[in-house]
């Protein structure tokens, strides 16, 4: 059983993104330029949900998760290349960029098996904490560590069971998901402790874009939505790769047994 340097992995996954995001964006700009539209278009067209916003139509809610499903899917090709750029040293090229076969479909399917399962893992505990919060104010106050230890164990449960992953980017078809449960076995609290990390430095790039966003708005330029917008969808992007650098660094330290 091997424990994860959680430190270490999450140096490994920073340095990683910054001495290769240029190349990422080579691997990622023709899905961006069909996804970015999108999401722009939807936003300003009212296809997202914000607080205070009247009930969308099921039109508005179809259009939503179709957009979101295909932005997912496009995601999905871009980490299948990115998985295979740092693993294999495979540099994809020309519409290469944009593959959409079947190994894209399986990395696209499991993902949403993931959070399926990790969904149905929740139910229980939603149970618990509402039958412990109908039982009074003592209930309430047990129901919010059952929160906490639920969300902390299906984080945990997240990315152990998301090394599977990169292995179906690589074509491995004997790696499942038990396999990627047996590897992480023993790292639940290793694994939480470096999603945490994870979150604190998008915490801190979404700020930073928080700061963009207010300085384009008092310019009172008329493109500064559509530059906000923009710079969303581009932080969600860079967020994707580091999240998907960091799976590949699990599976490289789990999986092939590397070190940072």
């Amino acid at each position: 059983m091997r424990k994860l340097p959680v430190f270490a992995a999450f140096n490994h996954v920073l340095r990683s993104t910054v001495h290769n995001l240029g190349f990422a964006w080579h691997l990622s700009w023709p899905w961006m330029v069909l996804v970015m539209p999108l999401n722009i278009a939807a936003a300003l067209y009212g296809f997202t949900f914000s607080p205070g916003a009247a009930t969308p139509s099921s039109e508005a809610i179809a259009i939503t998760i179709l957009i979101a499903l295909v932005t997912m899917f496009a995601f999905s090709s871009m980490a299948v290349s990115w998985h295979r750029y740092i693993l294999l040293d495979e540099v994809p090229k020309g519409m290469a960029r944009l593959r959409a076969d079947n190994t894209v479909w399986r990395y696209f399917g499991n993902t949403l098996l993931i959070i399926l399962i990790l969904g149905l893992g929740m139910v229980p505990v939603g149970l618990l904490a509402g039958i412990l919060a109908a039982l009074g104010q003592a209930g309430a106050v047990l129901a919010a560590p059952v929160y906490v230890v639920g969300f902390a164990v299906a984080i945990a449960s997240f990315y152990r069971l998301s090394v599977k992953l990169p292995a179906v980017a690589l074509e491995r078809r004997d790696f499942r998901l038990q396999q990627a449960w047996q590897v992480t076995r023993g790292n639940s609290a290793n694994l939480f402790a470096l999603a945490v990390l994870f979150f604190l430095a998008v915490v801190v790039m979404a700020l930073v874009l928080g700061l963009f966003a207010y300085m384009l708005e008092k310019t009172g330029l008329n493109f500064a939505l559509f530059l906000s917008l923009a710079l969303q969808i581009v932080f969600n992007w860079i967020g994707t790769i580091m999240g998907v650098t960091l799976l590949t660094s699990l599976y490289g330290f789990f999986a092939e047994k590397r070190d940072f």
